[in-house]
């Protein structure tokens, strides 16, 4: 049987390791979901719409939405903290990718039949928010864009290449041959490089804007990469994939992968926020928006509805805009905020330290406890061994005086 210290230091070392081991988690783990209250400004015509890309201007604050069912592209004032709609502006087909150039005061909208409209945005042109010009990329398909301010180009994705346009005089300068089917491109200015995902071959490709070759291939094993949004400032892409988010190092090549959130359709990085945003459309009750750091770390997520397949940033009040079932929800993602690299040190410290710390308490109070045994008494003390032997003495006395007189009558 344990003595009762012992078996006391040894409860309160589990209980500690365990609380310890919790709280480290607890710290370690950041936000999962974000803190933040999810507004919906009910807007009937982009409840009814399907949509695959958002643009935000910051300049002029107007939200807009490629709408599908409308086939054509919807403008809302984002311009105070409750969103209004506007227009929706009419397309000669459904659209796919949208590609915002402030610089030009210009929307870019990739229609179904592999044509680009152009759209109008300055506010005191006689054709604001009309189509001026259509650019001819391909015979069926323009799908997902890019825009860059660096080189004032357009990215297009087309079928199995990448067309380049001049965006001042709205030409194709280049096709960029990828020899596979691609979906999102877009300009590292970082490196000069456009990077476009091919998800047949589960990989990300490196191609040269200026000889128009591949140049580099990062495989992402059953990834099947659709959505993809760069960092240049950490030269960090994120792409989605079928059931996950994959990070890639453009540098190294390194990369991580992970279930946080299931996959998912646009992603956009924001540099004046530092943030990665995941649209990620699944079904009622399982879509979600997930917010990363500019590093890559999740930070959290917001459920969605199956509508929202992108979502744009607010610079002016800090919020992210993604479409609903009613209308247009927002959420803030400074609620996604990560701890501070203070804490998150000592969650992980004390993953480690209390348990030994708790150790050296158990093995403290079994020493104590040991020490107390050794100091008492372990048998009969010298006086009562005196005591024995003298009434041992009497006992064999009247023993003898019984032999010879007899028993007492």
């Amino acid at each position: 049987m344990k003595p009762a210290g012992s078996f006391a230091a040894a409860i309160f070392t589990a209980i500690a390791s365990a609380l310890a081991a919790a709280g480290g988690v607890v710290l370690l783990a950041g936000c999962t979901s974000c803190q933040t209250t999810v507004r919906t400004a009910t807007m009937p015509v982009i409840a009814a719409g399907t949509f695959d890309v958002l643009e935000a201007d910051q300049t002029s604050h107007r939200l807009y939405l490629a709408d599908r069912t409308s086939k054509g592209v919807d403008v809302v004032d984002i311009s105070s903290a409750t969103p209004r709609f506007l227009s929706t502006i009419k397309l000669d087909g459904a659209p796919n990718g949208l590609a915002l150039a402030p610089d030009r005061h210009r929307l870019y909208a990739a229609v179904a039949g592999g044509t680009v409209a152009v759209i109008d945005t300055e506010a005191s042109s006689p054709k604001s928010m009309q189509v001026i010009e259509s650019i001819k990329v391909h015979t069926a398909n323009a799908d997902l864009l890019d825009y860059s301010p660096k080189t004032q180009r357009l990215y297009v994705g087309t079928g199995e290449e990448v067309v380049t346009v001049d965006t001042a005089t709205n030409k194709v300068r280049l096709r960029l041959a990828a020899k596979t089917t691609v979906e999102q491109p877009r300009y590292d200015p970082a490196d000069g490089m456009v990077y476009v995902t091919a998800p047949g071959p589960d990989s990300l490709l490196q191609i040269n804007p200026a000889t128009g070759n591949v140049t580099r291939t990062y495989v992402i094993k059953k990834c099947h990469p659709a959505g993809l949004g760069i960092n240049p400032t950490r030269q960090l892409a994120m792409v989605t994939c079928g059931g996950s988010v994959g990070l890639v190092n453009l540098n190294t090549g390194a990369q991580e992968v992970s279930r946080v959130v299931q996959g998912g359709d646009i992603v956009t990085y924001d540099s004046s926020a530092d943030r990665f945003v995941v649209a990620s459309p699944h079904g009622g009750s399982d879509s979600a928006v997930g917010i990363f750091s500019g590093s890559g770390e999740f930070l959290g997520s917001v459920a969605a509805t199956p509508k929202a397949h992108a979502a744009a940033f607010d610079a002016l009040h800090g919020v992210v805009y993604t479409p609903s079932t009613a209308g247009l929800m927002s959420f803030t993602p400074a609620a996604c905020a990560p701890p501070p690299d203070w804490l998150k040190f000592l969650g992980g410290l004390s993953v480690f330290a209390v348990p030994f710390l708790a150790f050296a308490l158990f093995l403290f109070l079994y020493a104590r406890g040991r020490g107390r045994r050794t100091g008492q008494p372990s048998g009969p003390s010298f006086r009562d061994l005196q005591e024995q032997d003298l009434e041992m003495e009497r006992e064999r006395m009247r023993a003898l005086e019984e032999g010879i007189l007899g028993p007492e009558g």
